[in-house]
This record gives C-alpha cells, sequence and structure tokens, in this order.
C-alpha cells in the first residue's frame, strides 16, 4: 500500500485492525513522522475507531497526541448525546404528524453499524422524507428552533436537500439536512422514499424505534456517497461501507446486488485496495487481484474548488478532466481490471460536460429570478412601472 502519508497509512491500518482484517493482525501499526496524525484522524472521522484500536492492542504514539486523540473522542460523546437527544425530539414529532422519516447515512449507521453509537462522528445529520411532505417537515423543525441562517447556493436551484436547519443546544450547533431525494443532481437518476428495493430496518434511539435503510438500499446510497466529488475523501466512508458489507454479509443479497447494483459489489473491490476485503466477503466480491490502480483514495475535486478565477487554466483542465484513476473506476463502476479509455476519452468528459451546464442552467436562472424580484424604487407602484414599460415599447 503506497501513496499514502505516515499519518494516513497509520489511520488506514487501525482501521484494518478495527475490521479484525487477520491480515493485519501480526502487522501492529507504527505511528511515524511528527504531530498531526490526531488532525488527520479528526478529518476522516475515525478518531474514536483509531483511538480504541490504540487501546486495545496498546500501541505506542507520542503522550501529547495520545491525550489530543482522546480529547477527541470525548467532545464527539458529548456532540453524538446531544444529536441523538435532537433525533429522537425530532422523529416524535415527524410520527405524532403522520411524516414518514429515515434517518441516514452517520445518525444510522451510529446504531446498527457500531457497538458503541459514539465511534461514529458526524458533522450533522440527514434525514430524508417524501418529496411532497418536505415543507410539512420543515415548518416543523421550525417550530423545534432551527432556522436556515444559510439560503440555497446559486449554482443549485434544484437542490437534493433544503437549506441547513440548525440551531444552538446547549452551547453546540446542532445541522440538520433534509432530503427529498439522497442523490445529488450531479448525479444520474434519484433515489427518494419511495424508490427503495427493500423495506426499511428500523433501530433504537433513546425510547424510539426509528427507520432506516436496508441492506441494498444502505450500501446502494453509501457507495453513490462516498465516491462523489470531494476535497479529500475521507476514510470514514470507506470504513463504513467495508464494515457494512462484512457484518451482514450473511444477510445480504448479493445476487440481487450484482444483477441491479453493480456498482456497489464494484465499489466494494475498490475499496479492497486500501481496505482488504476479509474472507467470506473477499470471495463473494472476486476480490481484485490485479495491480491498484492510480492515486488510490483520491477523489475528484468539486467543480466549486476546481473552476476558480484565480488558477492557471492548465490546471483546471487537468483536475476537470485527468482525476484519480481510482475514482473513474469506482465512481462510473468501471471494474479495475478493466481500462479506462472509454472512460477517459467520452464518459467522463460528457459527464464534466453535463455538471458544468448544470451549473452554467442554474446561474442564469437565479440571476433571471433576482432581476425579477430586483426591489422598486420608493413610490413608484407595480401599476405605474407597467405604464412606464408600455410608454416605451415600440
Amino acid at each position: 500500500m503506497t501513496g499514502f502519508s505516515p499519518h494516513k497509512r497509520f489511520l488506514i491500518d487501525c482501521l484494518n485492525l478495527s475490521l479484525n482484517n487477520e491480515t493485519f493482525s501480526g502487522h501492529l501499526p507504527q505511528l511515524s513522522g511528527g504531530p498531526g496524525m490526531e488532525a488527520q484522524a479528526e478529518y476522516h472521522s475515525v478518531a474514536p475507531l483509531v483511538y480504541r484500536q490504540i487501546q486495545q492492542h496498546h500501541l505506542t504514539i507520542p503522550k501529547q497526541q495520545l491525550l489530543q486523540l482522546k480529547a477527541l473522542v470525548i467532545r464527539h460523546r458529548s456532540a453524538n448525546t446531544i444529536r441523538f437527544s435532537c433525533l429522537q425530539e425530532i422523529a416524535a414529532l415527524f410520527a405524532e404528524q403522520d411524516i414518514a422519516l429515515i434517518a441516514l447515512k452517520g445518525a444510522a449507521l451510529a446504531h446498527i453499524l457500531y457497538d458503541d453509537p459514539f465511534l461514529r462522528p458526524m458533522n450533522d445529520m440527514d434525514l430524508l422524507v417524501a418529496p411532497d411532505q418536505a415543507k410539512a417537515a420543515a415548518d416543523l423543525l421550525f417550530h423545534l428552533g432551527y432556522s436556515m441562517p444559510h439560503g440555497a447556493h446559486r449554482f443549485n436551484h434544484r437542490p437534493h436537500h433544503l437549506p441547513m436547519l440548525q440551531k444552538k443546544v446547549q452551547g453546540m450547533t446542532v445541522t440538520v439536512e433534509l432530503h427529498t431525494d439522497i442523490r445529488h443532481r450531479d448525479s444520474l437518476g434519484s433515489m427518494t422514499i419511495h424508490d427503495l428495493v427493500e423495506q426499511p430496518q428500523s433501530f433504537q434511539c433513546g425510547e424510539l424505534r426509528i427507520k432506516a435503510f436496508n441492506h441494498i438500499d444502505m450500501l446502494r446510497h453509501l457507495c453513490r456517497h462516498s465516491f462523489s466529488a470531494a476535497t479529500q475523501l475521507r476514510l470514514i466512508h470507506l470504513y463504513d461501507i467495508m464494515a457494512y458489507a462484512i457484518k451482514f454479509h450473511d444477510r445480504i443479497d448479493w445476487q440481487r446486488l450484482a444483477q441491479q447494483f453493480p456498482y456497489v459489489i464494484n465499489g466494494i473491490r475498490c475499496i479492497h485496495f486500501i481496505l482488504p476485503c476479509p474472507e467470506p466477503l473477499a470471495a463473494t466480491v472476486q476480490a481484485p487481484t490485479t495491480v491498484p490502480p492510480k492515486k488510490c483514495g483520491e477523489a475528484m475535486k468539486p467543480l466549486s474548488k476546481i473552476v476558480r478565477k484565480d488558477r492557471p487554466w492548465p490546471t483546471i483542465f487537468k483536475e476537470l478532466f485527468q482525476p484519480s484513476p481510482w475514482w473513474k473506476h469506482a465512481y462510473y463502476g468501471i471494474p479495475p481490471e478493466n481500462s479506462l479509455g472509454r472512460c477517459h476519452w467520452l464518459t467522463h468528459p460528457l459527464m464534466v460536460g453535463r455538471w458544468l451546464s448544470l451549473r452554467a442552467l442554474s446561474a442564469g436562472y437565479s440571476l433571471f429570478h433576482a432581476a425579477a424580484k430586483k426591489p422598486q424604487p420608493p413610490g413608484v407602484s407595480d401599476d405605474n412601472q407597467k405604464t412606464s414599460r408600455q410608454s416605451t415599447t415600440p
């Protein structure tokens, strides 16, 4: 496993230990390099997992870094306690008003996948509701004291979730993203609460049972989300997928996944180059034995990070059209054994063109509506403006 910084390699080795991968049982992680590992652990949202491996396997790291890592764990435990209390409050209110709710990603995985809910850090809570119930759901959150401090982005007039809803609870800002579709518009297709292929499962959160995706829907969601554009792909997203596939291996309908959603199988095979599949999962997905694609673990950056006025065009062009080969395999569902030739020359350029066109349309839409809502000068009524336009029209 090459191409990773010493700090990131240490984190990956700890995650492999956490997955109980026998390949790594005799290879205890060793931290090399100076300070900074704890900052990387925080970015990748794996500080609690790494800290647990350090404690369980008596790994040696500098005392100051160990204390900083422990402080992060305590902070995440406290933050998740507040978030899950808010989740219970929201779920109870939605149930009273007959609004169907599904908890997404970390909010669900913390209870379903992890043996301690506080092992899964979160920045916000992602919740899915039916598109026709989104307004009613948002109104209920306003009733609970949430507000929308940030409006919709000017390049996204048809978002898959409402603008962030936030409120202060015990001095901490709790953020909720209310989704109507889990697929970003950059993705082809959609996945709403009406598009599930399995009945949702549920988990216990306090005194409530809250719904979450079942196995197939969970994996297809995690794979689409994990391989989206990102400034730096976070390890927790890869760990979620691999850990879920391992834990529920005997309950997942792998044949159906392979037939209907082959990109899920391909995604796991791509993750294998970073977090190797243990048996029997390796046999189920036919873990690749080829040389890893270049730039493993690197995602394509978001367009907002690539296309900026202060950047030279050759750099922009390269990042737009020549992202990580590993990411192309994962994002476009191309097996790592197969060539990327068609993707490089046709599929990816067409997709980039689509993304840029969507943003251009959104920008035009925003400008048009901003002009339509332009404040009128004092004392000028709509009738006066209409008369003025009519008098000057040829």
